[in-house]
């Protein structure tokens, strides 16, 4: 049922006249390779997840690993695979790479590009390894493509906003507060979506925050109450340190902080190693919810079987 609910947090769509170069702040891409794509050794299928990040990350996307919705995903297919007429003889492949930008839940290709690589090694693997190395980020090819499937993933959100926030609200009325900031911080800041979503983030990172420090708060003062020594200040002192300033009880966190800090300096004669959050200035409370989001992802069982047995 957790599966479920974290893979329906995803499904949600939009659409929006598509432009040549489109802004696409925070657009977020996972890299998946199917278990079932053609016999790469297990050290070429890693350098072609590394390419695949690389294609992401150097093109204006954000890779998002934890069973983000929208996916890029490879095919590789032999053309040819030859033995050369030198001494020492060597191994020449000639692939054909395709790739695809689409929606891993629904199994809907935004984009797709076919490019034919060429390796040359000493043996099979180094081959395959050779030919994945000329996948360039910036291949015109590759570009386009990108360009192609930004473009598809701003329409996706667009057309369905009002879903979203729906069920955002459900989400919150839920006290989910962390599954309904993952479901609106996907939004990208280029769809106009977002300008209708960023509102509530606000209110749910404010929820979330504010009940995590209660929480950690009770936490570390049910330690520190039950045994005053150095281990217990340590074990309260880590809970401390992760409670965001903006908390709604961070007046009590620093009172307790101050109480553990002098008990510590008064047994051990040495300043206390914990220190409690800051208020970052510079940071927004998006990208501080996005956090939230993330680390909530992390927390969550990466095991969405994509559906893209047909995108070959």
């Amino acid at each position: 049922m957790k599966k479920l609910l974290y893979i329906l947090l995803f499904s949600v769509a939009g659409s929006m006249v598509a432009q040549e170069k489109i802004n696409t702040d925070g657009i977020a891409l996972a890299t998946y390779v199917p278990q079932q794509i053609e016999n790469v050794p297990a050290s070429a299928r890693k350098m072609l997840v590394n390419r695949l990040a690389q294609i992401i990350t150097k093109n204006g996307i954000s890779e998002n690993p934890y069973n983000s919705r929208f996916v890029l995903v490879p095919n590789v297919t032999v053309l040819s695979k030859d033995v050369t007429a030198t001494a020492p003889p060597k191994i020449a492949l000639n692939l054909n790479v395709t790739l695809y930008i689409g929606d891993g839940i629904e199994g809907t290709i935004f984009a797709s590009e076919s490019i034919e690589l060429k390796g040359v090694g000493t043996n099979e693997t180094k081959a395959y390894m050779s030919a994945i190395k000329r996948l360039s980020p910036k291949n015109a090819q590759v570009l386009e493509f990108v360009e192609a499937g930004k473009t598809k993933i701003i329409e996706y959100y667009n057309a369905n906003c009002s879903n979203i926030l729906k069920k955002a609200s459900a989400l919150e009325s839920q006290n989910q507060f962390e599954e309904a900031l993952v479901l609106l911080t996907t939004v990208p800041e280029a769809s106009t979506c977002f300008d209708k979503v960023k509102s509530k983030i606000k209110v749910l990172y404010q929820k979330s925050i504010d009940r995590d420090c209660k929480q950690k708060l009770s936490e570390a003062t049910a330690i520190w109450s039950a045994n005053q020594d150095l281990n217990a200040a340590n074990e309260a002192g880590a809970i401390l340190a992760s409670v965001e300033p903006q908390g709604s009880c961070y007046g009590q966190v620093k009172s307790l902080y101050a109480k553990i800090a002098a008990r510590v300096k008064d047994v051990s004669d040495r300043d206390w190693k914990y220190q409690l959050k800051v208020l970052d200035l510079n940071e927004t409370y998006i990208k501080a919810a996005r956090d939230v989001g993330v680390a909530y992802g992390k927390n969550q069982p990466q095991n969405v079987n994509y559906n893209v047995r047909s995108w070959r």
